[in-house]
């Protein structure tokens, strides 16, 4: 019970003292009296009334109603209570301390310039300024953002500004306007404070004296060769980089004496250098937000005097660095990954490329065939049946050693480029010989001619006489014993054969069946051949739609052929169609909807290869991203038939695409407007996501030109269109100019003057009246309320 009462009591005292900041908002000659009735209330320990009032005390000190003398001894009013709170651990107090802190030293100060006595004011000053540069290294990142603005903020009030007084701004904080005999202000040790502090902020953009310096060395187009000293971000965070750089500008502006260290340190630090070590997404994002501040701070270096010292220097870095950023860009839309030894896809995809454009030689013309070529005498092979060359060498070369696909590629390209006379004069030359070879009488077996190895001892051939004119014949006997023998011999030897090739004979060969793989081995073994499809697609040269040889059509296939066409239609289609059957988790349900069916892990991972791929370079691809998302959306369109329970696919993808884009746009790049015009559903939040680009005033004219488009050419988001151009019409003054012309087109009612009713006399008084009790008795009473509640409760309240 004493717990609900007590945030009761908390919701009604934030209640009133947010009808005093309506109050001090409407009537500024308030402020004075609301800050100090809540004082009492921002020290008590309820952390809501805490942060409330830290905001409420940057929010005082960074108005322009409130008057500077007004804004003086409030400062000097509020320094105990910032101290306090500077104990705090909540990131959101500390952040807003601190802001006001940047916005109250300077009033400090010069009341310290003219109050030489008070020496506990500049002691509580001191104090506020070691918490705060405590937490400059080891605080929450936005707690050091404000850190570095309140630095840069001590820098400019300890050193000196103009030396010619006749240039000089009498209304500024400078180190000047101290006295040379100031009691408690002396000017050395202020001095050299803020050299330390300003090397401290430097360090930043300093090389990392652990590591060395990385030399970047980037040939240009020129041939001439960019070296830019590579700053190491090692330990720095990009955010607290770009921070510094912003907080350079009032210093190079206002204080020349420092303004020539402060421009030698920007010019050697280079943002290109995190990419050369590291390519990833996040670091390109970091390289670019780097790369354009680092721009237009110098840029504003220039414009701000043509004619400084600095002026050809800074025009030769920005030359330089715009030259390093076009060559590191192109360098990383070429660079891919070489494709694996043992990838067959690949080498067949090499192979085609290379008989595509290879050039046919023609076969040379045969030497003719000798009409009457001699056959010599016994067994003749093959071989030499059918060789009609004389070379020696192309007759002892053996065919056997060449592959069987080469050999037949060698065959069907001779037959394509032989000459018909030729062939003709050949297939004659074989056939004669061989009805040559037919017709020729049978030789003697070469057995009856030689000595048999197994005859016996005491045989002994007759003696020849040379006187006799005939020889005499061997007697029938042995005629009759040689020729058994001969078929004894014969009848042995193909009995050895029929043995050994019944040995030598194999039954049914089966292969056998393949081994039971895992889900893992399966997972593993898709997403190896996925890689290899993305390592195809990326062989292929970057061509546009208008180059290609197949015309888009209703009637056209979508993968005609083997090119980058047909490889991302494939891998697109086996994202979205192809894994549609496939079944994966369950998502849990909320209160009140049903369960949801998730898709499976294969096509979640070709999905977000597709993701990092286009990203990677999407001005490249971004063919590759309207194919993908277009399927994503007709799957869904028939999954939701096949499968209710499935969750849709093309708002999670297209969203997260356009969140991977958004960052790297420039306001060069309208061929995005291509790809939001060819997607197949717009939604509000990418509408929003425009919204957040026309805000960019570097890319104001991109997403305005977007939405127009939009309205123009796509006429079922007009109105969701309009509705953003009338947001930025209402709430965003800057953006008139450029969305007036849109406005009076197509929702000319919000240009119409709107009627103002009459004021009521009778109005004021009461709301005089309720804005006094809101600053007298509400917060008065607050205090009290306060106060009680929290000695009844001492359990803390979750903010």
């Amino acid at each position: 019970m004493a717990a609900a009462q007590g945030l009761s009591s908390i919701e009604d005292q934030l209640q009133q003292l947010g009808s005093a900041r309506a109050l001090v908002l409407t009537d500024p000659v308030y402020w004075p009296q609301v800050l100090h009735g809540i004082l009492p209330i921002v020290s008590g320990p309820v952390v809501e009334l805490r942060r409330w009032g830290a905001d409420f005390l940057a929010e005082t000190f960074s108005t322009p109603v409130v008057e500077a003398g007004e804004k003086l001894n409030l400062a000097v009013a509020c320094l105990d209570t910032m101290v306090r709170l500077m104990d705090e651990r909540e990131a959101g107090i500390l952040k807003s301390v601190v802001q006001c802190s940047a916005s109250v030293y300077p009033l400090i100060f010069r009341y310290i310039c003219n109050n030489r006595e008070d020496a506990a004011t500049w002691k509580k000053m001191d104090v506020l300024k070691a918490k705060i540069l405590s937490l400059w290294d080891t605080g929450p990142v936005g707690v050091r953002l404000c850190c570095i603005k309140f630095v840069q903020r001590v820098i400019l009030v300890q050193s000196r500004g103009v030396t010619d007084p006749r240039l000089a701004d009498r209304s500024e904080i400078s180190l000047s306007m101290v006295p040379t005999n100031h009691p408690i202000l002396s000017l050395p040790a202020l001095d050299a404070e803020a050299q330390g502090l300003l090397d401290r902020l430097l360090s930043v953009l300093h090389e990392d004296p652990r590591q060395g310096n990385t030399v970047t060395t980037i040939a240009t187009n020129d041939g001439e060769s960019s070296r830019i000293t590579g700053i190491l971000i090692i330990n720095s965070d990009a955010t607290l980089t770009t921070a510094t750089l912003n907080n350079l500008a009032q210093l190079i502006k206002t204080r020349s004496p420092i303004a020539a260290k402060i421009v030698n340190a920007v010019l050697s630090f280079n943002p290109l250098a995190i990419v050369s070590r590291s390519s990833t997404i996040q670091n390109r994002l970091m390289m670019q937000c780097m790369e354009k501040t680092v721009r237009v701070l110098l840029l504003n270096i220039v414009r701000a005097n043509p004619q400084g010292p600095f002026t050809s220097k800074v025009t030769q870095h920005l030359n330089r660095l715009s030259r390093m950023k076009a060559d590191l860009l192109e360098e990383l839309s070429r660079k891919r990954a070489a494709p694996a030894p043992d990838n067959d896809a690949v080498k067949r995809l090499k192979t085609d490329q290379q008989q595509q454009h290879a050039v046919v030689t023609p076969t040379p013309t045969p030497p003719p065939v000798p009409p009457q070529q001699q056959i010599t005498n016994g067994p003749m092979s093959y071989a030499q049946l059918y060789s009609l060359s004389t070379d020696v060498a192309m007759t002892s070369f053996d065919g056997q050693q060449l592959p069987l696909e080469l050999i037949l590629e060698i065959i069907n390209r001779s037959m394509y480029n032989v000459q018909q006379h030729n062939l003709d004069a050949a297939i004659s030359a074989v056939r004669n010989r061989y009805a040559t070879l037919l017709s020729a009488p049978p030789s003697a077996p070469p057995r009856a001619l030689a000595q048999p190895a197994s005859q016996p001892s005491g045989y002994a051939p007759p003696p020849a006489t040379t006187d006799e004119p005939h020889a005499r014949p061997l007697p029938d006997t042995t005629e009759s014993r040689v020729n058994k023998r001969e078929k004894e011999e014969d009848k042995v030897e193909s009995n050895d054969e029929d043995e050994e090739e019944s040995e030598l004979q194999l039954g049914k060969f089966c292969l056998p069946p393949p081994p039971n793989l895992t889900r893992e081995d399966l997972c593993e073994s898709s997403f190896d051949a996925v890689n290899r499809i993305f390592s195809i697609i990326d062989q292929f040269d970057k061509t546009s739609l208008v180059s290609r040889k197949s015309k888009l059509g209703v009637m056209r296939l979508a993968a005609s052929n083997w090119d980058r066409e047909g490889w991302t239609t494939l891998i697109t289609r086996l994202a979205t169609r192809g894994m549609g059957g496939i079944q994966g988790e369950d998502i849990k349900p909320e209160e009140g909807s049903s369960t949801l069916q998730k898709p499976s892990a294969l096509s979640n991972f070709i999905r977000d290869k597709l993701y990092h791929f286009i990203i990677e370079d999407f001005r490249g691809r971004m063919d590759i991203a309207i194919s993908w998302l277009n399927e994503e959306w007709y799957n869904d369109r028939i999954m939701a038939k096949a499968q209710p329970s499935r969750q849709p696919q093309y708002k999670i993808w297209m969203m997260k695409v356009m969140d991977g884009i958004f960052p790297f746009l420039e306001g060069k790049d309208r061929m995005f407007m291509r790809l939001l015009s060819e997607i197949p559903e717009i939604t509000v939040e990418l509408l929003q996501k425009v919204k957040m680009l026309c805000l960019d005033p570097d890319r104001a004219v991109l997403g305005i030109q977007m939405l127009h488009f939009l309205a123009m050419l796509r006429p079922p988001v007009r109105n969701m269109c309009m509705d953003v151009l009338e947001d930025l019409w209402l709430n965003h003054t800057e953006l008139r100019g450029q969305t007036h012309k849109l406005i009076s087109k197509w929702r000319p009612e919000v240009l119409a003057p709107k009627p103002v009713a009459p004021p009521d006399e009778n109005t004021g008084t009461p709301e005089a009246q309720v804005a006094g009790n809101a600053l007298s008795g509400g917060v008065n009473g607050n205090s009290e309320t306060a106060s009680s509640s929290d000695n009844t409760n001492n359990a803390p309240v979750a903010p």
